[in-house]
């Protein structure tokens, strides 16, 4: 849905039109100089080969490192694999522990891609419905009705893509509660763990020592160092887990490129004064976009603790008519400013989520402004 919205907003684009685009999870910044110079660097050393399926030592023990100190989370080298983006490490670590009719929950709203890559695997995604006045956070007592004897794994994500919401440290600990007495795993996304705002921690699951061996942690550079377009990814688990995903890599893509395991490198070991200086930003523009958001009648909206989305509540909206049609959801409500505003934002139906939209903030403070401006005349003509 992200993608199919993104190909959109381009072709209007290429039409004429001035088009807003709040779809795409990326970062709007320039991947930081030191990172960049890295990976020229390999080019000029050759470092054009292929490497490690698992990842070169240099950039799996800097992952162990960055577990250790940041994480809390004890891992040899050994149990690292890095992959091509944390997508990538999220399907080598389903394939590596699903088998056909296994079940895998997932709280909604998800990321679009859990649920489909449940399906890839043979397995069955199990649905947990969140409410906004829970702050779409899942409870101990929904994932312990939702396990059966099929039950395999959970995914969470946290902080979370589409909704924002930071799972607290005794949140945490009291669903690792639940998956110690039911011998699940765990795929804990963090891949948003440095974009978080207002004083909010973030606490990894593999930290509990009664989990450690449940839980595969997901991470990557993409997010935070601005380098989606460089794809890597990484996961850290027990020896037996990460041995299984590494043979699924290596009979699909084997090796993440060698060029972008050297900035990955440059990323993890580098300073953070650029990682802090993004972060700051995109505080400023999760303000002004909550408020603008907010400020329209009808419209609710937990404000996000991390991430760059918000996920608005339109459903004071569905049910009114344009030009002789209903809006019967939140995709017709994004169709409609797209076609009315030509601004594009995310229909919520593919984060498990109908009466929703999510609008990222990764684009520039200017972009912004003109979305704001936008959504308001939009929905006051409704």
């Amino acid at each position: 849905m992200t993608l199919a919205l993104s190909a959109l907003a381009k072709k209007l684009k290429a039409e004429g039109f001035d088009v807003v685009t709040l779809t795409a999870g990326e970062p709007d910044f320039p991947t930081p100089f030191h990172i960049k110079r890295a990976a020229i660097k390999a080019i000029e050393d050759n470092f054009t080969t292929y490497t490690i399926n698992a990842g070169i030592a240099e950039l799996r023990k800097a992952i162990a490192d960055k577990f250790k100190r940041e994480n809390n989370l004890s891992f040899e080298p050994s149990q690292i694999l890095v992959s091509n983006g944390a997508k990538h490490s999220i399907y080598n670590a389903l394939k590596a522990i699903c088998n056909k009719g296994d079940e895998v929950i997932i709280p909604a709203p998800y990321w679009v891609s859990y649920p489909e890559m449940v399906k890839l695997v043979d397995a069955t995604p199990v649905i947990i419905r969140t409410t906004e006045e829970n702050n779409f956070k899942m409870t101990p007592a929904q994932l312990k009705r939702a396990i059966t004897k099929k039950t395999k794994a959970l995914i969470y994500c946290s902080p979370s893509n589409p909704t924002g919401i930071v799972y607290s440290r005794d949140e945490i600990e009291a669903i690792a509660a639940v998956v110690a007495n039911a011998d699940l795993y765990v795929l804990s996304d963090e891949i948003y763990e440095k974009v978080i705002y207002d004083g909010t921690e973030h606490f990894s699951m593999g930290a509990i020592p009664a989990v450690n061996d449940h839980v595969i942690t997901i991470n990557g550079v993409s997010k935070a160092f601005s380098m989606t377009g460089w794809r890597i990814g990484y996961l850290g688990a027990k020896k037996e887990i990460v041995a299984a995903a590494e043979k699924v890599q290596s009979q699909t893509t084997s090796n993440a490129s060698s060029i972008s395991q050297h900035a990955a490198l440059a990323a993890l070991i580098g300073s953070d004064i650029d990682l802090n200086a993004m972060t700051a930003e995109f505080l400023r523009r999760r303000n002004f976009i909550y408020d603008a958001v907010t400020s329209i009648k009808g419209i609710s909206c937990i404000k996000p603790k991390g991430a760059f989305y918000v996920f608005p509540n339109v459903s004071h909206y569905i049910g009114r008519k344009v030009k002789g049609k209903t809006l019967k959801s939140g995709d017709d409500i994004a169709q409609y400013l797209v076609d009315e505003e030509r601004v594009v934002v995310v229909p919520g139906s593919g984060f498990g989520a109908k009466d929703y939209v999510r609008i990222s903030y990764a684009c520039s403070m200017q972009e912004l402004e003109k979305a704001a401006e936008r959504l308001r005349r939009g929905f006051a003509k409704l």
